[in-house]
């Protein structure tokens, strides 16, 4: 049947996915305010904990906006980890950048849908710069026009596609 996966209902397995992600997030919620006592930590556990809920869910009712969603809040919360435990949180915003990078790749590549890999391509170009800016290396001027032509360019793709 179209509704079950090795004789075990789609939403059985849903269900169990929401279990598991819960007990995750509470189990990290009570680790991030005792033994790490890192007060945001929280909501990045969260991030986590929905993001992969919502992976379960798009990989067993084929649904690309929660491969989307849930590509997107899983990898901002595990590189928010990365950049807390390594320190680099002043290039956080390279990060979320990096995010939305990662989630059109996803979505273009399981679902097969081209326009994601355009805003893939534009904001993996966006990232770099914006990286280049927050290492000085190119003034406030250059970083918002290449922004705009970023965007611009975006927009083109999106009228020939």
């Amino acid at each position: 049947m179209k509704g079950k996966i090795l004789s075990v209902k789609k939403t059985t397995i849903l269900k169990l996915s929401f279990l598991i992600n819960s007990s995750l997030f509470l189990i990290s919620l009570a680790l991030s305010f005792t033994v790490l006592s890192i007060h945001n930590l929280w909501f990045f556990s969260f991030l986590i904990a929905v993001g992969g809920h919502l992976i379960v869910r798009s990989i067993l009712f084929h649904l690309d906006s929660s491969c989307y969603l849930g590509s997107l809040l899983l990898s901002i919360g595990v590189l928010y980890f990365y950049s807390y435990f390594l320190d680099i949180t002043n290039f956080y915003s390279v990060f979320i950048i990096l995010s939305f990078v990662i989630a059109s790749l996803c979505s273009g590549f399981i679902f097969k849908q081209n326009y994601h890999f355009g805003i893939s391509f534009s904001l993996f170009f966006l990232a770099i710069f914006c990286f280049l800016y927050l290492l000085n290396l190119i003034s406030l001027l250059i970083f918002l026009a290449i922004v705009l032509i970023d965007v611009l360019l975006l927009m083109g793709s999106y009228f020939l596609l």
